[in-house]
């Protein structure tokens, strides 16, 4: 299965016209235990997915998505359900394919537009929500959007829709979006020098 879900992410915002990749900082991509914005340690869990936040716009400069980013679906399906998490609301979208299993994508750190709730049916490309604000937190965490994709059980009952299921749970299995999105406008850098400049202001450079 392949999905263009990063053409389909610009196309639905205006704002990110002209953009040719998204930026993977460590920690960003699919199973990485680093945490990418301004703390110390690492992760409890390795990263359940990817996270867009960072991009190049159409002059080649680095940029920041902002809390106007727009969420579109990747493919046709259905809400399955929406649960909170430890910065915004998660929706699971179902996606109807040949197999055994039920194959799910995930837009977690969201605020729900109106409507979209269990149940409700989606084309490719519609938008569903925005992303929190969390320029306010405490740790500092910049607005981004986090996507998972999975496969789960058949007769795991839609109360079970939630963080735990994603990363605690043997009745799922995570799948790296890279390997099935349009991840060509990827690029992927090994050193983040926005970490190591909010750490500096963060803890005047401890």
């Amino acid at each position: 299965m392949y999905f263009p879900y990063i053409d389909t992410l610009i196309r639905v915002n205006h704002n990110l016209a002209g953009t040719e990749s998204f930026i993977l900082y460590p920690g960003m991509e699919y199973g990485s235990y680093e945490k990418w914005w301004p703390d110390r340690g690492m992760r409890p869990t390795s990263h359940e997915g990817i996270d867009f936040c960072y991009y190049l716009d159409a002059s080649g400069e680095e940029q920041t998505v902002s809390p106007a980013l727009r969420v579109p679906v990747m493919a046709p399906g259905r809400v399955a359900a929406v649960c909170r998490d430890y910065l915004g609301q998660t929706l699971f979208v179902e996606h109807e394919v040949q197999s055994a299993e039920r194959f799910l994508s995930v837009y977690a750190h969201t605020v729900p537009d109106s409507g979209v709730e269990a149940g409700l049916r989606l084309s490719q490309g519609d938008v569903v929500a925005g992303i929190a604000d969390t320029g306010g937190r405490r740790n500092r965490m910049p607005s981004h959007l986090h996507f998972t994709l999975m496969v789960v059980a058949e007769d795991v009952a839609f109360e079970m829709f939630d963080w735990d299921l994603i990363n605690r749970s043997n009745r799922s299995t995570l799948l790296d979006p890279l390997a099935m999105i349009d991840s060509e406008r990827i690029i992927r850098r090994s050193h983040n020098h926005r970490k190591k400049k909010m750490l500096d202001d963060r803890f005047g450079g401890a």
